[in-house]
């Protein structure tokens, strides 16, 4: 079996690590922000989390960490014998995932519109809940279930849309965050 870790990384995958680094260096500065506007603590403490998470699935995309873990797991149950039943462990673990982002958003939802105020608290937010999707999306490609592998890399792609889509949030978030808290007083 050969490593993942060896081989080479596809244009697509140096431009996601790509956007996940300006997702890191504009979380940075929404953190640097933050902290010299002397803002909540809980916003510094996501940024620099949100900043972490960021890298980290950088060097997941340029060094293939992503496929070499799945294929290690397919390749563990395979030794054990059990890689024909991996759709009995996979389900509860794809059926959790799916029901840990769901309650994610509902709390998300309900946290919005009941205790946040303001466009910098929101902005934070809404950065934590896509960085929580990213999460899960990246669970979700290494449960590698067949309908969950369907619906991710099918005709609609939608984990081009989910990863894209909650990186760029991420982005925009950040940026409209040091922007909105750097110019107030």
């Amino acid at each position: 079996m050969t490593s993942a870790f060896t081989s080479v990384p596809s244009l697509l995958s140096l431009g996601a690590a790509g956007l996940y680094a300006t997702a890191v260096c504009l979380c940075l500065v929404a953190a640097v922000v933050a902290q010299r506007r002397q803002q909540q603590r809980w916003h510094l403490i996501a940024w620099i989390l949100l900043a972490l998470l960021f890298a980290a699935l950088a060097v997941m995309r340029l060094y293939g960490v992503e496929e070499a873990l799945r294929d290690n797991m397919r390749f563990a149950l395979y030794l054990d014998g059990l890689y024909d039943e991996r759709r009995s462990y996979q389900r509860p673990v794809a059926a959790a995932v799916v029901g840990l982002i769901g309650l994610g958003l509902l709390f998300w939802i309900y946290t919005v519109f009941r205790a946040l105020r303001g466009r910098r608290n929101v902005a934070v937010m809404v950065a934590c809940v896509s960085g929580f999707t990213m999460i899960g999306l990246v669970i979700l490609r290494l449960i590698s279930l067949s309908p969950v592998d369907a619906l991710l890399y099918g005709p609609v792609k939608l984990n081009w849309f989910v990863d894209l889509g909650s990186s760029l949030l991420v982005l925009a978030s950040a940026g409209f965050y040091a922007r909105l808290v750097g110019r107030s007083s």
